[in-house]
């Protein structure tokens, strides 16, 4: 009995921490491999050693993605920026996603597959979401675009963190 409780809750841990960092995936695209990949350079995972998937425990690779968030980031504020929801944009926060969901299931023994896509249906959710959100608060008088850009860096940075700790 005891043995089943640990699979499941194994199981729903990484459902919510592929789809938590999804989400995240969805507002900002290297966000959450660049929080992935920070939290496990510090905390290496056993299963994920012996994976192709280990490059992302790697300080290199949290170095890399933490720079590519900040040229994101700062890109974003920039006028002329194109919309998440443009191809190019959405297909980039779906890779993002299937990429933190195949780490998350790989570190907790299940399935990449289920990882794959837990993480990038909850990041191509969350892109539509987080743009149709972003255009009814940018209705609000006396915020700027910007403004609300940061405020969603923030969001973004802080949840993906919270969802790596648990």
């Amino acid at each position: 009995m005891m043995k089943i409780k640990s699979k499941t809750r194994k199981k729903e841990n990484a459902f919510k921490q592929a789809a938590g960092l999804g989400v995240v995936a969805g507002m900002r695209a290297s966000v959450a491999p660049s929080v992935a990949s920070h939290y496990l350079s510090r905390h290496k995972n056993k299963a994920l050693s012996r994976s192709k998937l280990s490059f992302i425990q790697s300080p290199v690779t949290s170095a890399l993605t933490k720079l590519l968030n900040a040229a994101e980031l700062a890109g974003d504020k920039m006028p002329g920026t194109p919309n998440r929801i443009k191809t190019s944009q959405a297909l980039a926060r779906l890779a993002s996603g299937a990429l933190v969901g195949a780490v998350i299931y790989r570190s907790h023994r299940q399935s990449l597959l289920k990882g794959i896509f837990v993480g990038g249906a909850s990041a191509l959710a969350s892109t539509y979401a987080t743009f149709y959100l972003r255009q009814y608060l940018d209705k609000v008088p006396f915020i700027k675009d910007p403004v609300m850009g940061a405020i969603e860096d923030l969001i973004a940075v802080s949840s993906g963190v919270s969802v790596m700790k648990k």
